[in-house]
């Protein structure tokens, strides 16, 4: 069954779903003059599996008619409670290769869990190999699976909405972490300094490269970049500035130019990069719950703060805790507008509508502006 919580669905009783979200229209951007902060919930698959209670997460990763009821439910009910529907109902079967997949990355599935690239190797003569092959690979003609252009085509000739590609990627700290395992990037670093330079080299270029045919593709002439670097903490200020500040700043400069939207994501505990990511341009943020909102506003004085509701606070919290907190983060990085109350992180497995709700009506309560 979905978890309800039915304390905090009576605490929310007369919360008015319907007027809350018609004010967060009034809610967007950097300023005060708006009737309060906006809210954002980021459910993905490990909070759906939970929720939903999906017996199978390998069939729902196989077959698309399950994936999509799986969404349609899960969608129902989150109307009815929040408001909101969070999940895609007519989802993709195929999609185009990877920046991993270009170093031999691949995903693994494993029954209750969610995919997991596999790393490709620990012997530097065998990576050198790889990246030689990557570095040559013409990506115009390996990025598209012939299955995903039938159902490109298909679904273009249906008349549908077209999605617009090469909009983000993951971070060069998660990819490096995924291409190879964490132990042997790191040991890598100094025993072999010079192939581990050529992979960011080659992963910069090719970054580049492969998002330029994404976006020519699918006819994406809209400049901005996300990214997601969840292992971004892994790195010190030395190895993070020597490995993934270059890559960030090709890829950004090539994506992202001049003042175009820049967003980075981490799960992780990454408050001692935040002058690098303010140097990169980057003005849209959701990191870890560990970075103190305090510290992002000081580090990044006019950048949009999404968060920094620890998810499990949320999802395991009482309901005085979690008020405390959001009003606490209002404080400290909402008072000039630029704060989005979310979580720092995606929505916590777990997590049931009745805690979403109370986030809120506490954010209608207690982060407004005066008008």
């Amino acid at each position: 069954m979905p978890i309800i919580e039915s304390d905090f669905m009576q605490l929310t009783a007369q919360l008015d779903l319907q007027a809350f979200w018609e004010e967060e229209q009034l809610c967007r951007g950097f300023t005060t003059a708006k009737p309060r902060c906006a809210v954002h919930f980021s459910p993905d698959d490990h909070w759906l599996f939970e929720f939903m209670q999906v017996p199978s997460t390998l069939r729902y990763y196989r077959d698309k008619a399950y994936r999509d009821d799986l969404h349609r439910q899960a969608n129902n009910i989150t109307r009815k409670y929040v408001g909101r529907a969070f999940f895609e109902e007519h989802t993709w079967e195929f999609a185009p290769r990877r920046i991993e997949n270009l170093f031999g990355c691949e995903f693994e599935y494993h029954e209750g869990g969610t995919p997991w690239f596999v790393p490709v190797t620990t012997d530097p003569g065998e990576f050198s190999r790889i990246l030689e092959r990557a570095a040559s690979t013409d990506l115009q003609t390996w990025v598209f699976p012939a299955e995903f252009l039938a159902e490109w085509d298909s679904r273009q000739a249906a008349g549908e909405e077209m999605p617009r590609l090469g909009t983000g990627s993951r971070g060069p700290a998660t990819i490096m972490t995924s291409v190879l395992d964490v132990e042997t990037v790191f040991f890598w670093f100094y025993d072999h300094p010079a192939l581990m330079a050529r992979f960011a080299d080659i992963l910069a270029t090719k970054m580049v490269e492969l998002n330029t045919v994404l976006r020519e593709f699918s006819g994406n002439t809209q400049p901005g970049w996300w990214i997601t670097d969840d292992n971004s903490a892994l790195f010190n200020r030395r190895l993070y500035a020597q490995y993934c500040l270059p890559v960030l700043a090709h890829v950004l400069e090539a994506m992202a130019p001049g003042d175009a939207y820049r967003y980075q994501h981490s799960d992780s505990a990454m408050g001692h990069l935040l002058d690098y990511q303010y140097g990169l341009g980057i003005r849209e943020v959701n990191y870890g719950p560990e970075v103190d909102a305090a510290s992002i506003r000081q580090a990044m004085p006019d950048a949009m703060i999404h968060g920094q509701l620890p998810p499990f606070l949320l999802r395991n919290g009482g309901p005085g805790e979690i008020e405390a907190r959001i009003q606490a983060d209002f404080h400290k990085a909402g008072l000039t507008g630029g704060l989005t109350v979310t979580t720092a992180g995606s929505l916590a497995a777990g997590t049931g509508v009745g805690r979403m709700r109370w986030m809120m009506q506490v954010v209608q309560k207690h982060c407004r502006y005066e008008r």
